[in-house]
């Protein structure tokens, strides 16, 4: 994908190294701070899974790096079919033996919740201003038919009970 953006920006004097280096940066990435602590409380009571866009090894260098504990990690590369398309949606319910309301999806971009909800997933906006940079996130308002809105990963492990 690198290779792609940088061709469509007519950039071409990195070396193949790098390249290599920029792309490495993606797998050395810091979780937010309130994530690790909620996540470990949220284990206690739910399942929780990494459904993402992400490659599985970019999924599981970032976990390690922050001590990330998931108790699965479905990625779409592996279901053959990406986000924000219904059938994935559908694919990684399958995979996990659950009806598609029995998951709560939490993301800080509508567009992954509303295709979430569309195929009958519960829905949880985490508020991330900073997540898209200094220009601010491109749907900073949660969308109404959300179930959930909350600040921060904490406050959705204290409405959910841990």
């Amino acid at each position: 994908m690198l290779d792609e953006v940088l061709g469509e920006s007519g950039i071409g004097e990195f070396s193949a190294e790098d390249r290599r280096a920029i792309a490495q940066r993606w797998h050395e990435l810091g979780a937010w701070p309130d994530f690790v602590p909620a996540l470990a409380r949220l284990r206690q009571r739910y399942v929780c899974v990494s459904f993402t866009i992400l490659s599985l090894s970019l999924v599981i260098d970032v976990s390690r790096r922050n001590a990330i504990l998931w108790d699965a990690v479905v990625p779409c590369e592996m279901l053959r079919v990406y986000k924000t398309q219904p059938e994935a949606y559908r694919r990684a319910a399958a995979h996990l033996a659950v009806e598609p309301q029995e998951i709560l999806m939490v993301a800080c971009h509508n567009f992954d919740l509303d295709a979430a909800r569309g195929e009958g997933y519960r829905t949880a906006f985490v508020r991330r201003p900073e997540e898209w940079g200094p220009a601010g996130p491109p749907d900073p308002h949660p969308n109404p038919a959300t179930d959930l809105v909350v600040a921060g990963f904490a406050e959705l492990a204290e409405r959910l009970g841990t």
